[in-house]
């Protein structure tokens, strides 16, 4: 009887936690980033004065984007010593990862610096 893979090759790599991590850490601050802003116009307006005083948000979404820096280094650093063979397209993933979430932090601080 012959064994049947369910899934394509191609697609086994799509459920390493590296691309998971890769893309949730970016989803997760953009959603709390646009809640943030939502939640700011709601009570404020598009008056964003005082947006920089708004406290211990921006530091945690900094520590969140540490998180991911962190996970994601742990998970390229598994692959490496493993010799895993899509070794590039994970860096590459978790670069576009990091990408994404720098620019929703550089966004708010923007948003902070500019008003």
């Amino acid at each position: 009887m012959q064994h049947i893979h369910r899934l394509h090759p191609e697609w086994r790599h799509a459920t390493a936690p590296t691309y998971i991590a890769s893309y949730i850490f970016p989803l997760l601050l953009l959603a709390y980033e646009v809640y943030r802003l939502g939640s700011w116009i709601a009570l404020q307006g598009t008056d964003f004065k005082n947006y920089s005083q708004t406290g211990y948000e921006f530091t945690m979404m900094l520590a969140t984007f540490i998180v991911q820096v962190a996970a994601e280094g742990v998970f390229l650093a598994i692959a490496w010593v493993g010799r895993d063979p899509d070794l590039e397209q994970r860096l590459a993933n978790v670069s576009l990862g990091v990408l994404c979430s720098f620019l929703v932090l550089a966004f708010d601080y923007l948003l902070q610096v500019a008003f």
